[in-house]
């Protein structure tokens, strides 16, 4: 279900804070959801070691599930597999939603590694603002 209200349908700036679960620096991201259910991520890390992320979601009343993947890279810049994303984003007014997370790295062999980051972000949808 993609009709979801209150709309995700839009581009959102999202913080995602360092705290327990991410050790990574508080860093921020861009989420376009598209209204036929896809969905892109590009965010502000090192462009080198990750690549931007495609996903899907679906969504029903005020909650929405989202599953997202991007390729990553060593520092040679070897495609070393990717990360698997999982959020759980709950609308706070048309214009807020917080959402917690889950993040898998699945290596090129396969072998998956859970939860190799998790925490909770919080995103503002994108608005036109005149000059």
């Amino acid at each position: 279900m993609h009709n979801s209200l209150p709309a995700i349908v839009g581009t959102w700036h999202t913080v995602v804070p360092q705290e327990e679960g991410n050790p990574r620096p508080t860093f921020e991201a861009m989420l376009t959801f598209l209204a036929d259910g896809n969905m892109v991520e590009v965010n502000s890390m090192n462009p080198a070691v990750i690549a931007p992320a495609r996903g899907v979601w679906r969504g029903s009343g005020d909650s929405y599930q989202l599953m997202f993947e991007a390729f990553i890279f060593d520092e040679q810049g070897q495609h070393t597999g990717k990360i698997r994303a999982h959020l759980a984003i709950q609308m706070d007014g048309a214009d807020h939603f917080t959402a917690t997370y889950t993040a898998d790295i699945i290596e090129r062999t396969g072998q998956v590694t859970k939860n190799v980051v998790y925490g909770a972000s919080r995103s503002t949808r994108m608005k036109v603002e005149l000059p």
